[in-house]
């Protein structure tokens, strides 16, 4: 690292000129003295260079077009900043957001990154539907037990919205290439390694969602590709011989079942407060038989908005010793 390179900003671009000025001069507006933007430019056809403002703190690298996890390696390679601050091409970086951000991870030498809310630009009607609640759930996280809690659910930070403490990053190496989304499963090893996550309660980031964005176009961020992540991250949990109870006989549910058994964990109790009944050889029952039937640890997998904290809920009124994170996890 050259000295006094306090944040070096990695923006991966493929044919994104149209919006890469904007975020570039973004990243510029939040940079101190010493600091750096480095642009990796993946193969774009549109000559993004010619967007860029002149800046002796930027850097452009130029590869073939290898994919988003790729660009990101060489950017780190050759970043120079103690913390790496993350953008995307067609994102802005708000004002204030190295400064909370530097706040919070300067004070937690194990925090391994950090997020913060977002602004979300969506075209309007039903497309965008999803995206917009996902933002809603992950700008309501502030607390690191808020993050933790929410590990196994959804990706609790943004990508674009976060800041990576470099040594972190080293020591799990980078960003992976594979068949999965690259960044939850670099917040799934960074916990791993020990590291923790946080997040700053105040919009760091500008979020356009745009059809062609990768997580609506890229198969590597479909919904199985995550479970796969969360079950890989999960079964080091599942001891053999450990007591596992199940909440949640619906779709979500049962999807969890059916790789418990997989796996040879199968739950000892299987849980829901509406769906009674069977799930195969495995009766459904309701939540007080947690009361006579004690497990070593409950997962709670339930899809509908607001499940969730009902079980919370209901999990406090019968005074079970079941602590979340510890003794009960949220999937979904």
């Amino acid at each position: 690292m050259a000295a006094g390179c306090r944040v070096s900003w990695l923006i991966p671009v493929r044919d994104g000129a149209s919006t890469l000025g904007l975020a570039v001069r973004s990243a510029l507006s939040e940079c101190g003295p010493l600091d750096e933007v480095v642009i990796v430019d993946d193969g774009s056809r549109d000559a993004p260079e010619r967007v860029l403002p002149a800046s002796d703190r930027l850097r452009l690298i130029r590869q073939e077009p290898l994919g988003i996890a790729a660009a990101l390696e060489r950017g780190r390679a050759a970043c120079r900043g103690a913390f790496i601050a993350r953008l995307d091409a067609d994102d802005r970086a708000l004002p204030g957001r190295i400064e909370a951000q530097l706040g919070v991870m300067e004070a937690q030498p194990r925090l391994g990154a950090v997020g913060g809310q977002a602004n979300l630009v969506s075209p309007p009607g039903p497309g965008g539907e999803g995206m917009r609640a996902y933002v809603e759930q992950v700008n309501a996280l502030s607390a690191p037990e808020d993050l933790a809690r929410f590990l196994l659910v959804e990706s609790p930070l943004f990508h674009p919205a976060t800041t990576l403490r470099a040594e972190a990053l080293a020591a799990v190496g980078g960003w992976r290439e594979g068949d999965f989304p690259e960044d939850y499963d670099l917040w799934l090893r960074l916990v791993r390694a020990g590291f923790t996550l946080a997040s700053v309660p105040q919009p760091v980031v500008q979020i356009l969602d745009r059809a062609e964005r990768l997580t609506r176009t890229d198969p590597r961020y479909r919904r199985a590709a995550f479970e796969q992540l969360k079950r890989e991250h999960l079964l080091p949990r599942l001891r053999p011989g450990l007591r596992i109870g199940l909440w949640g006989a619906g779709r979500t549910g049962r999807s969890w079942l059916s790789w418990l058994r997989r796996v040879e964990r199968r739950p000892t109790l299987l849980v829901d407060a509406y769906a009674l009944g069977h799930r195969g050889d495995l009766p459904v029952r309701p939540p007080e038989a947690l009361l006579e039937h004690p497990v070593d640890l409950l997962l709670v997998a339930v899809g509908a908005r607001g499940a969730r904290e009902e079980i919370r809920q209901r999990l406090c009124e019968l005074c079970l010793p079941l602590r979340e994170g510890e003794g009960w996890i949220a999937l979904a």
